[in-house]
C-alpha cells in the first residue's frame, strides 16, 4: 500500500434546531448553546484539523460535514472550515466535498456560500415527503420545504444532490405508521426533484430518545415486519426504474454519483474526523501502512472539547482485526469485499484466510462466490448473520 495515502475528512457541527424524536446522534438544539460556546467550538474545530492534518502525508480526497445540522450555521463558517483544509494539505481537484442539509435551514445564500467554498455534493435530509408523518417525526418542514430546497440546490449549480429517506416508520399517538403507497410517493418525488443518490434507512428505535419513551408507555407502534421488508425490496425494485442502483445495504445512486467518502468507511481507507465525537481511523506509523491502525473518538463533552480537550478513546487495530473488519464492512456492499483490494493490502487471499467462514455463508445461501463474494438476495435479509462472522 502506498505510504504517501489520501485521506477523507470528517467535521462534525454538533447544532440543530430541534431535536427529532427518533434521533440519537450527538447533537444539541442551537438555542440551548450560548453564542459564545459555539464560537468557541468553531475554534476548536479548527485547530483540532491543524493538529490532525500533520497526520496525512498524501492528500485530501474527500470532505464532509455532518451533524447535526451544518446548514443551521452561518454558511461562511462552513467557507472557512473548507479554507482552513485547504491552507495545510493539498485537496484534490476531483474531492468529493458535502455538506448535509436540512429542508427548513437553508437559503440561497447557503448555496451559493458552499459552492464558492468548492463543495459539489450536498446531502438533504428529506426523510419523508409525508406533511403527516414530519410532524409525527417532530421534523421542522414540511414536504414543500424538502422540494424548495432541492430547487435551490439544482438552480445553484448543484449537480451531485442526495435525499435522505426513512422507510418503516411506526404508528405514533394516533398517527397511523407508513404505508406501502406513501414510501412509493416518496421516492417518486424525489426522483422527480432530481435526487441522484437516495440514502433508504429503515427507522430504529433507539434507547434513551422520545420515541423510545412513547414506545414504553404504549404510545407508539411498530409497523408489521413482513410489510417492512416489502418496503426496503420494493425501494430498489423502484430507483432501478430511474437508473438509480443499489451499490450498499442502503445506498443507491446513479453510476457516477456514489457516495466516495462513505466508501471509504466501507473499504477500510483512513479518514480523520475533527469535533464532537467524531472518530478517526489512520495508521499508527504512517511509512508502514500495511501494521497496526489507530482507532479514536473524540470527547462526546461539549464543554472539554471547547478547552482543546479533544480526547476520548484509542485503540490499536491489529492486522488480524484489521482484516476482520474489511470482509464485514465489505459485505455492506453490494459487490462485497474486493479480493483484489484485501490481497494487496493484506498480502494474501481472503478465500484462503476465510475459507471456513465463507463455505458455511454459502451453504446457507447468505453469500454467492464467484469471482468475489457477495451478498444473495436472502443475505440481505440477514446480513447481521454475515457480519457476525468476522466479529473476533
Amino acid at each position: 500500500m502506498n505510504p504517501h495515502m489520501d485521506y477523507g475528512l470528517y467535521f462534525h457541527i454538533p447544532f440543530c434546531v430541534k431535536k427529532c424524536i427518533y434521533c440519537d446522534f450527538l447533537s444539541f438544539p442551537s438555542f440551548m448553546v450560548p453564542a459564545e460556546e459555539k464560537e468557541k467550538y468553531f475554534g476548536a474545530l479548527r485547530d483540532e484539523w491543524f493538529i490532525k492534518s500533520e497526520r496525512i502525508d498524501g492528500c485530501v480526497d474527500s470532505i464532509y460535514i455532518g451533524g447535526g445540522t451544518p446548514s443551521c450555521v452561518d454558511p461562511l463558517i462552513i467557507y472557512e472550515l473548507i479554507k482552513c483544509v485547504r491552507a495545510v494539505k493539498p485537496v484534490r481537484d476531483y474531492a468529493e466535498i458535502t455538506v448535509e442539509i436540512n429542508p427548513g435551514t437553508a437559503t440561497w445564500d447557503h448555496f451559493e456560500i458552499y459552492r464558492q467554498a468548492g463543495v459539489n455534493r450536498v446531502s438533504i435530509g428529506v426523510q419523508s415527503t409525508q406533511d403527516r408523518l414530519l410532524r409525527a417525526l417532530g421534523r421542522i418542514h414540511n414536504s414543500a420545504d424538502c422540494e424548495e430546497t432541492v430547487r435551490m440546490a439544482k438552480e445553484t449549480g448543484f449537480r451531485d444532490i442526495s435525499c435522505d429517506l426513512i422507510f418503516g416508520i411506526p404508528q405514533i399517538g394516533a398517527e397511523p405508521g407508513e404505508t406501502f403507497e406513501e414510501l412509493q410517493e416518496d421516492l417518486e418525488r424525489v426522483c422527480a426533484w432530481g435526487a441522484k443518490h437516495v440514502s433508504a434507512y429503515s427507522i430504529i428505535i433507539e434507547d434513551n430518545t422520545p420515541l423510545s419513551r412513547l414506545f414504553k408507555q404504549d404510545r407508539a407502534r411498530e409497523i408489521d415486519s413482513g410489510l417492512e421488508r416489502q418496503m426496503y425490496y420494493s425501494i430498489r425494485k423502484f430507483l432501478n426504474t430511474q437508473k438509480i442502483y443499489q451499490y450498499e445495504i442502503s445506498n443507491y445512486a446513479r453510476k457516477t454519483y456514489k457516495s466516495r467518502h462513505n466508501l471509504k468507511y466501507w473499504e477500510c481507507l483512513p479518514y480523520l474526523g475533527m469535533g464532537l465525537g467524531a472518530a478517526s481511523y489512520y495508521p499508527e506509523n504512517r511509512e508502514n501502512p500495511n501494521g497496526d491502525y489507530i482507532r479514536e473518538s473524540n470527547t462526546e463533552i461539549l464543554k472539554d472539547y471547547c478547552m482543546g480537550l479533544y480526547a476520548g478513546s484509542t485503540e490499536r487495530i491489529s492486522r488480524e482485526e484489521q482484516m476482520n473488519e474489511f470482509m464485514m464492512l465489505g459485505f455492506r456492499k453490494l459487490k462485497g469485499p474486493s479480493p483484489e483490494a484485501f490481497a494487496e493490502r493484506f498480502g494474501c487471499s481472503y478465500f484462503d484466510r476465510f475459507s471456513q467462514q465463507l463455505e458455511r455463508l454459502e451453504k446457507k445461501d447468505l453469500i454467492t462466490i464467484k469471482d468475489g463474494a457477495r451478498l444473495t438476495t436472502r443475505g440481505l435479509d440477514y446480513a447481521n448473520d454475515v457480519f457476525r462472522e468476522f466479529l473476533l
